[in-house]
């Protein structure tokens, strides 16, 4: 649909070009910013220092050659981008990310980490009911599960209405806060085994064929696409002492959730165990699939009351019971 049967069918609608980069470095010499700048200059003097100390004893043509390869692979090397990234800073990353130990563990202070691995700093000191991240000096934080809205489907009226709530939300925010949004791939091969597993089990053949029949849709659906779930975190930070900071972060995380309510954007302040699982889940880039809750540090685990079920007695009462005729 063109712009201008938008601005029709919406008359208060109208689209705005926003820069995907809102912190470009300024240009300081021509299209070069000071960073860039300064890496040309110095491969220029390197450049000049080299030719003067060989220019008696190489051909000036040689020089020539060599300097116009090295000085365009060093142009390239700042002026073209990959993944947003110039040259140099990727391939400086790269470099980082080859010789970063790839196993991160968590150790006590003064501990050395084993072999082949490092230790896991991680900023969270300690967790604390309902779901106050103590982050030592720093403060403290809570973690926020917030839903989506589709704005596609709304009319030029709606979406207005939706971004202004959102717009004063943000606004009455105050504070440290950041969203965070994750994403992970789903696989449901061991979903769809279990399915098949419990199915010789099922009280009617009728209901064993449409298990089946769900299994095997649900293995063809991991492998015709590529399932990704995704996850919005908001997390709210107060500085100041642990003790101190926990009461203002936990009201400032109600009055969110209030706020966010008027967006018809579902907010839930994680309790203990969730924000155990997001921060365990975010420690695992591979996971496909992980835990709505997990028992915090230093919680016992204590198994539930259950009825001890005899052996004659089957689990589950049977659905279809035998009647016999009078």
């Amino acid at each position: 649909m063109s712009d201008s049967a938008s601005r029709e069918r919406d008359p208060g609608v109208s689209p705005v070009a926003v820069n995907a980069d809102l912190e470009i470095p300024d240009k300081v010499l021509g299209p070069f910013t000071a960073r860039q700048s300064a890496i040309l200059a110095a491969g220029a003097v390197m450049l000049w220092a080299a030719y003067a100390g060989l220019h008696g004893l190489i051909p000036g043509a040689v020089l020539a050659v060599v300097a116009v390869v090295l000085g365009g692979a060093l142009v390239a090397s700042v002026t073209a981008r990959r993944d947003g990234l110039t040259l140099d800073r990727y391939g400086l990353a790269a470099l980082r990310h080859h010789r970063a130990r790839r196993t991160l563990i968590p150790t006590a202070p003064g501990e050395p980490a084993p072999v082949g691995s490092a230790p896991l700093d991680l900023p969270v000191a300690g967790l604390g009911e309902p779901g106050v991240l103590d982050l030592g000096a720093d403060g403290a934080a809570v973690l926020i599960e917030c839903g989506t809205v589709n704005l596609a489907l709304r009319s030029g009226s709606e979406v207005r209405t939706v971004l202004a709530a959102f717009a004063q939300a943000l606004n009455a925010l105050g504070g440290a806060f950041q969203f965070l949004i994750s994403a992970h791939r789903i696989d449901l091969t061991s979903q769809a085994e279990r399915i098949e597993t419990g199915a010789p089990g099922l009280a009617h053949p009728l209901l064993e064929e449409r298990a089946r029949a769900y299994a095997g849709y649900l293995k063809a659906l991991g492998q015709d696409a590529d399932l990704v779930g995704r996850r919005v975190l908001l997390i709210l930070r107060e500085p100041g002492p642990a003790h101190a900071a926990a009461p203002a972060v936990l009201h400032r995380a109600a009055q969110a959730c209030q706020l966010l309510s008027g967006c018809s954007i579902t907010a839930t302040v994680l309790d203990a165990p969730e924000a155990t699982a997001a921060l365990t889940g975010a420690c695992d880039a591979t996971r496909t699939a992980s835990p709505a809750r997990l028992a915090p540090p230093e919680q016992p685990i204590a198994l539930a009351d259950q009825d001890v079920v005899g052996e004659d007695e089957p689990p589950y009462p049977d659905p279809f019971p035998e009647v016999s005729e009078p």
